[in-house]
């Protein structure tokens, strides 16, 4: 749904998308994705390590001109086509980074600038709409490092963000404590990077922290990540608080099991909390063999009585309760082979504790008010997640069998991605999605998705602003329920960046699953700013 108006005119949309007049853009020797532009030459260099730290390569910072600015482009990948673009471009949505296919200059002399930190800050700065030229690169000395200790290979750079958000809900809450018209909250997430011993060792620290004006349970603070890595050629070891994304499709997550959901955050589920972990990856011809141990386990949040977007009766979180006798201090575990081969990208992965998804149960508060209270059982899950890039089509499916929650199901997500570059002559690519949802428990899955399609488009302008729009509607096959999704973003100046989020629903009913929600569709506005 993190990504993702009327039902009956969607398809037609998607087919006068396919039958509108496409024009490729003319033939480059190779192709990349662009994922920032940079007034700062050295803010383009630490994304560019980043990146490069992430595992993807080549990496190149190249000069962008756009009316009369000049930018420094990062741009990820070289490769012979846009099918196989597109899918370099899948994997960087599934880091959260956004991007955008960009047709290549011939290679040059190999860069002689010496990397500078990692922590990347968005400074992707507004630009006339004006034609954007990728211009070889030409002979530069390297740019100098930020902040850098006396010590000259250590390297140390402070980031964030800061952002004020606005949700707008047409219709009043539904239940008395819920509150009624905007609702304001500010959120706050630096980031403090620190690297050495040739970048072979690096430290991260970034908490988050968001004040609600309504609802006591979305003011909270989180420590996102707070992890030392070691890296070596064909190993990794990474120890501390962290999160981590696994899977490849739209509109569900199932195969994302390491980290909590942060639901007070978003409905989307890409919101996590930070794990405790060691992290062990092998890296070898053979494929890359991640393994984990967990110790502790974070329960997920809810929005508390006073807040929209929650269950009737609400979630008391003060009442959880476990299968373990351990609590929240079991020590869980999983393992994750991956691996390339050819157009085929394939994850195969298990995990042994406490579930993420917890079973809701009846209860009541001390006043003897009913209540939901979470109870999170044993678990374990096994779990395929496939991607083929097979000319223009990007082919996704995630797959799980889970036991120990009840009895044993399966659960399934499948679908495609097809780009139309260059659309109506222009730089924009407009992406088809579809996409079905399965679980095996059906009505009685704790979930919307036991039975459903998602049709939906991804316009992506390939402008210096970093625009985008996502919009999905999912139908629900056993009924005439309808979920809609729209996300858009640009930034705007150096350090500024506008996102916008409506999310809507039709022809629940009190009974549905998430009935409670029916009066609560929203429009969203976030303006952040990056330093």
């Amino acid at each position: 749904m993190h990504n993702r108006p009327r039902t009956r005119t969607l398809p037609g949309l998607i087919l006068a998308a396919c039958l509108a007049g496409i024009a490729l853009p003319a033939a480059a020797a190779d192709y990349g994705v662009q994922v920032g532009a940079f007034t700062d030459a050295d803010n383009a260099q630490r994304l560019r390590l980043r990146l490069l730290n992430q595992g993807y390569a080549p990496v190149q910072v190249l000069p962008l001109i756009s009316g009369n600015h000049d930018y420094n482009a990062v741009v990820v990948g070289r490769l012979p086509n846009q099918a196989e673009a597109a899918a370099l471009l899948n994997r960087l949505r599934g880091s959260f980074q956004s991007g955008f296919i960009r047709p290549l200059p011939e290679p040059t002399e190999p860069e002689t600038a010496a990397p500078a930190p990692s922590t990347p800050a968005p400074d992707q700065p507004a630009a006339p709409d004006a034609p954007t030229v990728i211009a070889p690169a030409p002979s530069r000395p390297a740019a100098p490092a930020p902040e850098a200790t006396t010590e000259s290979d250590v390297y140390q750079d402070w980031s964030g963000y800061v952002a004020l958000e606005t949700r707008v809900f047409p219709r009043d809450g539904r239940y008395p404590d819920q509150h009624d018209g905007p609702n304001f909250s500010l959120a706050f997430e630096p980031e403090y990077y620190r690297e050495w011993d040739n970048g072979d060792q690096s430290f991260t620290f970034r908490p988050f922290l968001r004040l609600d004006q309504q609802d006591d349970e979305r003011t909270h603070f989180d420590i996102r990540e707070l992890a030392w890595i070691r890296a070596a050629e064909d190993w990794e070891l990474r120890v501390g608080v962290r999160r981590v994304f696994w899977g490849v499709t739209e509109t569900v997550h199932l195969v994302d099991i390491i980290n909590q959901t942060d639901l007070v955050e978003n409905t989307d589920t890409e919101d996590r909390l930070g794990q405790p972990m060691i992290n062990l990856a092998l890296i070898r011809d053979w494929g890359t063999l991640d393994l984990f141990v967990l110790p502790g386990f974070r329960p997920r949040t809810f929005p508390g009585p006073d807040g929209r977007l929650r269950t009737q009766p609400y979630v008391d979180t003060e009442q959880v309760e476990y299968e373990s006798g351990a609590r929240h201090l079991h020590t869980d575990a999983a393992v994750r082979w991956s691996r390339y081969f050819g157009p085929f990208d394939i994850g195969v992965a298990h995990f042994w504790g406490t579930g993420r998804d917890p079973v809701l149960q009846a209860g009541t508060d001390g006043a003897g008010n009913p209540v939901l209270t979470p109870y999170y059982p044993i678990i374990n899950q096994t779990s395929l997640d496939l991607q083929a890039t097979l000319g223009g089509w990007l082919w996704k499916l995630e797959w799980l069998t889970r036991g120990g929650q009840d009895e044993r199901f399966e659960a399934a997500a499948g679908g495609f991605e097809y780009t139309l570059y260059g659309i109506l002559d222009s730089r924009a690519d407009l992406g088809l999605l579809a996409e079905y949802l399965y679980d095996s428990r059906d009505d009685t899955a704790p979930t919307l998705f036991q039975d459903d399609l998602m049709l939906g488009l991804r316009w992506t302008p390939n402008d210096v602003h970093s625009t985008e729009l996502l919009f999905g509607v999912v139908f629900d096959e056993n009924g005439d329920q309808r979920f809609y999704n729209l996300e858009a973003s640009r930034r705007f100046g150096s350090q500024w960046k506008l996102s916008l989020e409506a999310r809507a629903t039709s022809n629940l009913e009190a009974s549905d699953t998430l009935g409670s929600i029916r009066d609560d569709d929203y429009l969203q506005m976030e303006f952040a700013y990056y330093y």
